[in-house]
């Protein structure tokens, strides 16, 4: 599986740091959509180690219902004895969500808590929309 660029694990990294201990958070920047930020599962089983599964998502309401613009789901084999270890922690993106478009993409499936199969091509594009991305939310000023 391919895992996050050193630049996007750093930013992702920064993100989990505002979670502390919380199961979800919301981020704002005046101007955006906030970025919600949820801890969904723990304990699956990857190649590399165990992880825990992370989605971000932009939400919007329409017609009375929430709206994922994007959401995207990332496994984190968090394997660091030092916050700024960043080549002991792994990031692969799972799944990307557009409700807008009707895109669903689950690029690494994930069955009673284990890793059974990866989508390669789709795996290595959800990680360029990822860099691209978080990219974006440092620029737009949730990291602050």
């Amino acid at each position: 599986m391919r895992k996050l660029n050193t630049t996007a694990t750093r930013i992702f990294c920064r993100l989990l740091k505002k979670m502390k201990e919380q199961e979800s958070i919301q981020l704002t920047s005046e101007g955006y959509m906030p970025l919600t930020i949820e801890r969904l599962t723990a304990n699956i089983e990857t190649g590399t180690g165990k992880g825990t599964l992370y989605s971000l998502c932009h939400y919007y309401e329409q017609n009375g219902d929430l709206m994922r613009d994007p959401e995207m789901c990332f496994i984190v084999v968090d394997n660091r004895s030092h916050p700024q270890e960043y080549e002991a922690i792994e990031i692969y993106p799972q799944l990307f969500r557009q409700d807008s478009s009707d895109q669903f993409d689950e690029c690494i499936r994930i069955e009673n808590n284990r890793v059974t199969s990866y989508i390669k091509v789709w795996q290595q594009g959800q990680c360029s929309v990822a860099a691209i991305w978080f990219k974006n939310l440092q620029q737009q000023g949730f990291l602050k």
